[in-house]
């Protein structure tokens, strides 16, 4: 009897296990909650694919993808160093063919640099904390601790509150201050999704989660949603001022930093900063005494300016290398 309930514990787990041809449209965040019932394991199937997947916000039509037995107690067990992954409109889907000619060009920024949903993501960087309006209270399925998309629900605000708004999820996040000189920047305001308004009751409201780029939990705050003016296509020109600044804060678990990872900088509108800049981050050689050429090592570009700060996209480099808090950067580009 053991062995016979041994053998159907292995049937039970490895039936899952199979394999998978990318469709168009496909996401790997798709895929997982296909295969799973749950998005957020992407990193097992990314990490089962290492060899077909270069980049897992890049995956192509017909590639075949293996898919691994769903794991058990899958969050809890997911690697700290899996990127954050968020399927909006930064994935982008490319037939084979065009893949091998795909290019990160500094003069011409994608635009998915510039989306609307990529400057909503990057969060904000305040004078002081956001002005309560309302919360998660609860969901629909009452047991979940963590909310995807497209679930249910339900805050504590009926005032001002029509069918159809959208509202920004938000959590507090910490005060920002510069490495050297310990001067406060502003208070961090991490974004995690955003929701659309469903039904209002008397006292609380039910909304569906639009997109998520975090785990939501509840208790996590929401706020109106502001539209944001995001600039489809923008030149940029070597700059001719001298603009030196800092790393403040790098957004990311990785020790690595790839693509769609977030960096602080301590320059902003005070600085005449724009969207769109460009800042390389390098670091001093001194070899014998001598100082020697300073040593790039990554790129940001600006995604959303603020008075002491800016919030900028690592931009993928074919050799990445650590970039930290600390790290100096000077302007490059400038954006027109």
């Amino acid at each position: 009897m053991k062995k016979l309930l041994i053998l159907l514990v292995f049937v039970s787990v490895f039936a899952q296990e199979g394999s998978h041809t990318v469709k168009e449209g496909d996401t790997l965040w798709d895929i997982a909650g296909f295969y799973y019932q749950n998005p957020f394991l992407w990193p097992y199937i990314w990490r089962a694919n290492l060899t077909e997947i270069a980049d897992p916000h890049w995956i192509y039509p017909e590639q075949l993808f293996v898919i691994p037995p769903s794991p058990e107690e899958a969050i809890s067990e997911m690697p700290e160093e899996a990127p954050v992954y968020v399927p909006e409109e930064e994935v982008t889907m490319l037939p084979k063919e065009e893949a091998m000619t795909e290019v990160f060009s500094v003069v011409e920024p994608e635009r998915r640099v510039f989306s609307e949903e990529m400057i909503h993501r990057a969060g904000f960087i305040l004078d002081q904390d956001m002005p309560y309006w309302g919360k998660i209270v609860g969901a629909e399925e009452t047991r979940e601790k963590m909310i995807a998309a497209y679930k249910t629900v339900y805050i504590d605000r009926a005032d001002d509150v029509n069918v159809g708004d959208m509202l920004t999820i938000y959590r507090p996040g910490k005060v920002i201050s510069h490495p050297k000189t310990g001067k406060r920047l502003g208070k961090e305001i991490i974004v995690l999704g955003k929701a659309m308004v469903d039904d209002v009751g008397e006292e609380g409201s039910r909304c569906k989660i639009m997109a998520s780029y975090d785990i939501i939990k509840k208790g996590d705050l929401v706020t109106p949603y502001e539209p944001i003016l995001a600039p489809e296509k923008v030149e940029l020109i070597p700059t001719e001022r001298e603009i030196e600044g800092y790393v403040v804060e790098v957004k990311s678990r990785q020790k690595l930093t790839p693509p769609h990872i977030f960096a602080y900088i301590d320059q902003g509108e005070v600085a005449g900063i724009a969207v769109g800049d460009i800042f390389d981050v390098y670091q001093e050689r001194v070899v014998g005494g001598k100082k020697m050429p300073d040593f790039d090592i990554g790129k940001i570009q600006v995604v959303s300016v603020f008075s002491e700060a800016s919030i900028g996209l690592i931009l993928a480099k074919r050799e990445p290398h650590t970039i930290k808090r600390g790290e100096k950067c000077r302007l490059v580009s400038e954006a027109r």
